[in-house]
C-alpha cells in the first residue's frame, strides 16, 4: 500500500473511500510520510450508518458512501488517485462490482488513477479490465492460500506508464524499482534490490498453480456459495450484520457481539470450540464507542472445496458460543 501511495500521490490531491479500519491504513501512511507530502491533501468519503432489516435490533448496519455522491465529489474535487477497499476486513463490506464501476469511470473522466485494495478479497476475483481499475493489490495469504511473503501489485497500462513518469519517494518500498526487478526475472535475468523470501515464493506459485486447477469462476461462485451459507447461519441466530444488505462480503463476516459478551471472552469460546476468529476493531468512521464486533473469515482452498463441512463446523462452534454467552435465539430461527 505504502509503496503505491509513494508512487502515485507524491505532491498530489487525492480521494479515499474509507470503510473501516484497515481503509484507515491509507491516512496512516499519508500522515506518516510527513505534513503535505504524499499526498498534498486528501478527502476522505466514510461509510455510513443505515437502519438495519430487523426493526428489533439494537445495532445498525453501515454502508459505503453513496456512489452518486462519490462521483460527484470526484468531479468537483478531480483527485489524482482514488483508493478503495474492494473488501473492508473490520467491518466485512464489499464494493459491489457497479460501484466500482462507476467510481474508475469518473476518475478516468478526470484523467485520475483508481487503486483498489484486494487483499481481503479472498476469491472474489476484481476483473481490472472490466471494472476500469488501474492498480489492484493484493497478497499471498488470504484467497490465495499462500504464506505471507509478498505484494502482488497489478497495474494497468495508464498506471504502468504514470509509474514511469513519477518519482517514488522511499527506497525499499520502490514500485517502480521492484517492477524492474520483476521484469528482470520474468526476461530470464538477475536482479537484487533485497534477499527475497525464495521458500515462500515458491510456495505460493504451488498454491497458485493449485487455484487455477480449480477453477477461477467455479472458486468465486464458491466463496459467494459458502459466505451465503454462513450468513443464513449467523442472521437466523439473531445476530446482525455490520454491513448491510448489498453490500456484505462473503469472506469476511462481521457481525456485533451478543449484549453483554465480553470480546476477550467471545473469543476464548470461539477457540474452545476449535474455531480461530478475530474480535473487532475500531472502524474510524464515527462510529459510537464501545461497539463489539467479532469477525470471521472464510479463506483458503479447504473451505472452497469443502462448503458443507465447513458450515456444519462453524455453526456447531456458534451455538455453543451464543449459549455460554447467554444470547437467545429467535424463536424463528432455522437453527
Amino acid at each position: 500500500m505504502e509503496a503505491v501511495a509513494r508512487q502515485f500521490a507524491n505532491n498530489e490531491h487525492v480521494m479515499v473511500i474509507r470503510n473501516g479500519w484497515f481503509s484507515f491504513r491509507w491516512t496512516e501512511i499519508f500522515d506518516m510520510g510527513g505534513e503535505n507530502t504524499i499526498p498534498s491533501s486528501h478527502t476522505v468519503l466514510k461509510a455510513q450508518p443505515v437502519a438495519p432489516e430487523d426493526p428489533n435490533s439494537p445495532h445498525m448496519h453501515y454502508a459505503p458512501y453513496p456512489i452518486d455522491d462519490v462521483v460527484k465529489k470526484i468531479h468537483e474535487e478531480r483527485p489524482a488517485v482514488l483508493f478503495a477497499p474492494h473488501v473492508e476486513t473490520s467491518t466485512g463490506m464489499i464494493l459491489p462490482d457497479d460501484y466500482i464501476r462507476q467510481a474508475a469511470e469518473a476518475m478516468h473522466d478526470i484523467g485520475g488513477l483508481f487503486v483498489l485494495d484486494c487483499i481481503a478479497s479472498g476469491t472474489v476475483w476484481a476483473d481490472m479490465k472490466d471494472l476500469g481499475v488501474d492498480v489492484v493489490i493484493s497478497a499471498p495469504q488470504k484467497g490465495w492460500t499462500g504464506p505471507a511473503c509478498a505484494a502482488l501489485v497489478m497495474m494497468s497500462d495508464a498506471a504502468a506508464k504514470k509509474m514511469q513518469t513519477t518519482d517514488e519517494t522511499s527506497f525499499s518500498m520502490s514500485l517502480k524499482r521492484w517492477s524492474a526487478i520483476m521484469q528482470t526475472y520474468e526476461n530470464g535475468g538477475f536482479g537484487y534490490h533485497t534477499t527475497m523470501p525464495t521458500d515462500s515464493l515458491r510456495d505460493f506459485h504451488e498454491i497458485s498453480v493449485e487455484t487455477l486447477k480449480f477453477g477461477l469462476p467455479e472458486l468465486k461462485q464458491a466463496q459467494y456459495d459458502l459466505g451465503t451459507a454462513a450468513r443464513d447461519a449467523l442472521n437466523s441466530r439473531g445476530l446482525t450484520s455490520v454491513a448491510a444488505p448489498g453490500f456484505q462480503a462473503p469472506g469476511v463476516l462481521v457481525y456485533y457481539s451478543p449484549i453483554g459478551a465480553d470480546n476477550p471472552v467471545m473469543m476464548n469460546r470461539f477457540k474452545d470450540n476449535g474455531l480461530q476468529i478475530a474480535m473487532g476493531v475500531p472502524w474510524r468512521i464515527d462510529e459510537p464507542e464501545g461497539l463489539k464486533t467479532f469477525r470471521i473469515g472464510l479463506f483458503g482452498l479447504d473451505k472452497m472445496g469443502n462448503i458443507d463441512p465447513t458450515v456444519d463446523v462453524l455453526t456447531s462452534a456458534l451455538d455453543n458460543v451464543l449459549n455460554e454467552s447467554g444470547h437467545t435465539v429467535p424463536e424463528t430461527s432455522a437453527a
